[in-house]
């Protein structure tokens, strides 16, 4: 209930504000698609900058938040008040005759519009049950709000995954949000299903500003929203989407600050893109396309003038970053010495290569765009997409892993697995003809305002593609990256509209209620028919979630290796103490049990030594070898004892009880000097003597045995023999 009421007042304080700011024509009512897109931005901002101030004085609590939003709401009460009450009254009936128009002219977007009404109803029911599930929201995305949550503030913390203190934190903070109040992880995933209805909401509403036609609009939502890895974020807590829609807000606001000569939606356009580059870095990846498209329209609206806007954009851009997103680069550079994280975390994720590097990075991009999530037809062309892309490099003489970090495997993805999918058959039948299309009328057909329009949407998808292939190694996993991107140039979809019927309109059709229907109800992990057992065949929904949340990806009858753990902690008594040593695994079911009665700490196995083992009633180790990307000293300042064999491998020359040694980034390990190279990981071995010795027991143990030997665990609970 407390969560509720504290929604409330920041919806309705930020309903006011955006009601008063854009109350600027001569009736003194707000118009136009930039009030609803202020009051979204004005609600992102305020919980943003509400839960860095506590942070500053680790006062994260709940009471301390509802004091903090009926100060808003009071502020924004009384300046709403001071200028004449307006009210924001959106204009749902008139939209809707217009969409409705446009449906009984065409009766294919009325077929489609139906799908996305089920899919709709379909995304929401998922979202208000299913617990969250993923591998990176479990070890990384969920995990870090916990931790904030029990210190009181979003300071860095002890974790062996570097993931938890690098990343940008906008996103989390609105997880913690939840967390603090609940201790639990219900409806979280309504943070991307936002993202989606923003990025569906903004096309429509460009596309309406360069005077397309109804249909046009409406195609272009509907082919949107039906593409792959559009649908499968909005059921997760994957960011692109999301903060592709802040972005395309952005967009939106700067080009209605040109129309309206308003300099406050220019101070709000910034203030977008700023929550953006605090949420995830590919906002800052794609900012200079970004700009590059700002600057395009500005010029084209305001010609000699064009610099006035653009400075004021960029002069509240870096006011708003510095308040509303640079919390954590400023807690990576006291703690790693660069904004951007710690060695490890740039080694890895960071490009190189060189120029070949930068051209193979573009090419794997485009033929990413070649996804058949869903549909088995790669089985039959896959072979000769990924040959295609091979022959290209090695035409090009570019070795196949050459700036690769995380390789596809030569890969075409078809399943429905939410870190891999991409566009679906959509994106390269649809959105790429449509981008290529909009850059081709673009030159022949300079006077057309449309045209030119949807050319520099499409040329902004290149030129963002360039960025992201010189700023991050390649990676499988950056298909979502590609995802983003595609949302960010959507508007060039209403190049693909047919007015007439035909075979293409119909096999397009096809496609899209294919994904409406059957992939939305159908993910990885996400199954309607899987999900409806499990609910009928538990006593109570919140056994049924976290069934699903134990045996995710395994097929609701396996188990995921935290389960064992946490089931053991709710074993005990409630206050037992718990002291922790993982092995960059997913453990926010164990920390979130710090809400709920027990007491689990976190400890580096690197630090082993060093801990008082005396206040702790258990030990648990959840591996034999403990992986830790959170290095305790600079590359430059380890000494290492071991030895390193014929084969790569390292060894002690005698027994000992604890050991650690240090992989270099794609190198193995390493016996001396470490100039110009970067430590990736400590791998840390704990045995059985090294507790006894402190006065513990080996308890119990658990034997998880896998196919793949990396899948494959041996848990150890220990025992203190001394409480």
């Amino acid at each position: 209930m407390l969560f509720f009421i504290s929604f409330f007042m920041v919806l309705l304080s930020s309903y006011l504000f955006a009601s008063t700011v854009c109350a600027n024509n001569e009736e003194k009512k707000p118009k136009g698609p930039c009030t609803p897109l202020i009051w979204y931005i004005t609600m992102f901002a305020q919980v943003v900058v509400s839960f860095e101030f506590l942070s500053l004085f680790k006062a994260i609590k709940e009471p301390n938040v509802l004091i903090i939003n009926v100060l808003f709401l009071i502020a924004a009460i009384l300046f709403w008040n001071k200028n004449k009450r307006p009210l924001y009254i959106p204009k749902i009936k008139e939209t809707l005759q217009k969409i409705t128009k446009a449906l009984k002219r065409d009766k294919f977007l009325a077929i489609m519009a139906a799908g996305f009404v089920f899919m709709i109803v379909c995304t929401i029911l998922l979202n208000l049950f299913l617990p969250v599930v993923g591998g990176d929201a479990l070890s990384y995305h969920l995990n870090r709000a916990s931790y904030w949550l029990h210190q009181g503030s979003l300071n860095h913390f002890t974790i062996c995954d570097d993931r938890n203190l690098v990343m940008p934190i906008n996103s989390e903070i609105l997880y913690l949000w939840n967390l603090l109040f609940f201790k639990n992880d219900y409806g979280l995933y309504f943070i991307a299903f936002s993202g989606m209805i923003t990025s569906l909401f903004c096309v429509y509403n460009i596309l309406e500003y360069f005077n397309f036609s109804e249909r046009r609009k409406v195609w272009s939502v509907l082919i949107l929203s039906a593409f792959a890895s559009v649908m499968g974020q909005a059921t997760s807590l994957e960011t692109d989407v999301f903060i592709g829609g802040i972005i395309l807000a952005s967009i939106t606001l700067f080009l209605f600050a040109l129309k309206e000569k308003n300099i406050v939606f220019l101070f709000f356009s910034s203030l977008a893109y700023a929550l953006a580059m605090g949420t995830k870095s590919p906002a800052i990846i794609a900012f200079p396309g970004v700009f590059l498209l700002m600057t395009y329209f500005a010029y084209r609206k305001c010609k000699k003038e064009a610099y006035k806007p653009l400075i004021t954009f960029l002069g509240f851009l870096a006011l708003n970053f510095i308040i509303f997103s640079s919390y954590n680069y400023v807690l990576n550079f006291i703690d790693f010495g660069d904004p951007l994280g710690s060695e490890s975390s740039k080694a890895i994720h960071g490009f190189r290569g060189g120029i070949k590097a930068f051209v193979a990075n573009y090419i794997r991009y485009i033929f990413m765009m070649f996804d058949f999530s869903g549909f088995r037809y790669s089985d039959y062309v896959g072979e000769h997409i990924t040959n295609a892309r091979q022959a290209i490099l090695t035409f090009l003489h570019i070795p196949a892993d050459l700036g690769v970090e995380m390789a596809d495997n030569n890969e075409v993805n078809n399943r429905l697995l939410n870190v891999k999918m991409g566009t679906g058959l959509l994106g390269f039948l649809l959105f790429l003809p449509s981008a290529v299309t909009a850059i081709i009328l673009g030159i022949i057909r300079k006077t057309n305002k449309k045209i030119n329009a949807l050319f520099a949407f499409g040329a902004m998808f290149f030129i963002n593609i360039a960025f992201l292939s010189c700023t991050i190694a390649y990676m499988v996993f950056s298909v979502r990256f590609l995802t983003f991107l595609v949302v960010l140039s959507s508007p060039v979809l209403a190049l693909s509209y047919l007015k007439k019927n035909s075979i293409i309109k119909l096999l397009i059709l096809f496609f899209a209620m294919s994904y409406f229907l059957v992939m939305s109800t159908n993910m990885t992990g996400r199954g309607f028919g899987s999900i409806a057992k499990v609910i009928l065949e538990e006593k109570t929904l919140n056994d049924a979630r976290e069934r699903i949340r134990d045996s995710m990806y395994v097929g609701f009858e396996g188990t995921r290796q935290f389960v064992y753990i946490r089931d053991f902690i709710k074993s005990t008594p409630k206050g037992t103490s718990f002291a922790v040593f993982p092995a960059i695994t997913e453990m926010y079911p164990i920390d979130i049990l710090n809400s709920h009665g027990w007491k689990v700490d976190t400890l580096l196995p690197e630090k082993a030594e060093q801990y008082d083992y005396s206040k702790y009633d258990y030990v648990v180790t959840m591996d034999k070898i403990l992986v830790s990307t959170v290095l305790l000293k600079k590359t430059k300042d380890m000494v290492v004892e071991y030895k390193v064999n014929e084969k790569g491998d390292a060894y002690y020359p005698s027994y000992r009880p604890f050991t650690c040694v240090y992989e270099l980034h794609g190198s193995g390990f390493y016996t001396n000097g470490t100039k110009g190279r970067t430590i990736m990981d400590s791998r840390c071995f704990i045995d059985i003597p090294f507790f006894e010795q402190r006065g513990f027991r080996a308890e119990k143990g658990f034997n998880l045995v896998a196919d793949n030997p990396r899948d494959s665990h041996f848990m150890t609970i220990y025992k203190n023999m001394k409480k």
